[in-house]
């Protein structure tokens, strides 16, 4: 992984069947999806012998806090994860303390994404949620029931998103930074897992309410923290009865050509956190989608039945 002090890191790997593969690690504080892969696919176009197709734009100021910080929200997404009811709190910096965790990807066809719809009631006021909302209502609902939780239980979905088209004027193309904000619906477990449309409703809702008002808000509210580093996301954040989500559905991942042509596969080379989870597009553009998640071993073991069952 990167050190704080590292803005990137390359690993290139030659196999013998002719394969080559990049690995890439970069400071998320430094560039978020959008701008790093803007650079790898400048840096593509570049290896061969094309112009670079967006020159960045590096302008920190568009995205700094108003003057004076004026907060207008409570900002909950940076506020603690609700921990377990009536359970013996962990120390997550020891490792002796951390349960056993296992990574998996799941493939979900267009035929499982519409069965997935299908479960919708068909009533005339039912909004139409993007593919992201209904996938991260599937998965909130199978995890909260593959991890048991009582229906009391307050679990709390992180969605990260784009603030780039978000923020009024939108931010120019080639933007290089990080200008991810978050999303964070709040509910009980028993009321995750009883419906598709009830989950999917409040992830929509929270998403929707991410305009440029909130995120103006949102970096008055950063502005006048006394330590950020306490805000910093990890293990505590995502672990049960919580879970993260990032799309890499508008990514564009299969975009660098070095001169091999497209990449076969491109995802994360790992993932750090249990409750964590990304949303993958196919390389093949067949409208399926992936779904690469951490979890504890012996609740990904339920998950795997849950995804595809439920």
């Amino acid at each position: 992984p990167c050190k704080p002090s590292d803005g990137a890191q390359w690993t290139v790997t030659y196999f013998k069947c002719g394969g080559v593969s990049l690995g890439v690690a970069t400071q998320h504080h430094l560039a978020d999806g959008m701008s790093g892969l803007h650079f790898i696919n400048s840096w593509s176009d570049i290896c061969r012998g094309a112009k670079i197709a967006v020159m960045p734009f590096i302008n920190r100021t568009l995205v700094r806090a108003r003057d004076p910080p004026t907060p207008c929200y409570p900002h909950v997404e940076y506020h603690p994860s609700p921990a377990m009811l009536s359970s013996i709190p962990q120390d997550l910096s020891s490792v002796q303390t951390l349960p056993t965790t296992t990574v998996d990807i799941f493939q979900l066809t267009r035929s499982d994404i519409c069965r997935l719809r299908s479960q919708l009631p068909k009533a005339h006021d039912m909004p139409r949620f993007s593919t992201y909302t209904l996938l991260s209502a599937h998965v909130w609902r199978c995890v909260s029931l593959a991890r048991g939780l009582p229906s009391e239980q307050p679990t709390k979905l992180y969605c990260a998103i784009d603030g780039r088209k978000r923020l009024n004027p939108p931010l120019p193309e080639g933007f290089l930074g990080n200008v991810l904000f978050t999303a964070t619906p709040i509910l009980e477990a028993g009321k995750v897992v009883c419906g598709l449309a009830d989950a999917a409703k409040i992830i929509q809702m929270e998403l929707d309410r991410v305009d440029n008002d909130y995120c103006r808000s949102a970096l008055d509210y950063l502005e006048l923290q006394p330590d950020l580093s306490a805000l910093v996301r990890g293990a505590q954040t995502y672990h049960c009865p919580n879970l993260g989500i990032t799309s890499w559905v508008n990514l564009p991942i299969h975009n660098a050509d070095f001169g091999w042509g497209q990449p076969v596969f491109m995802g994360p080379g790992g993932i750090a956190f249990e409750g964590l989870a990304y949303v993958l597009p196919s390389v093949q553009n067949d409208g399926s989608l992936y779904i690469a998640i951490s979890l504890e071993a012996d609740h990904m073991k339920k998950f795997r039945n849950l995804i595809f069952e439920l």
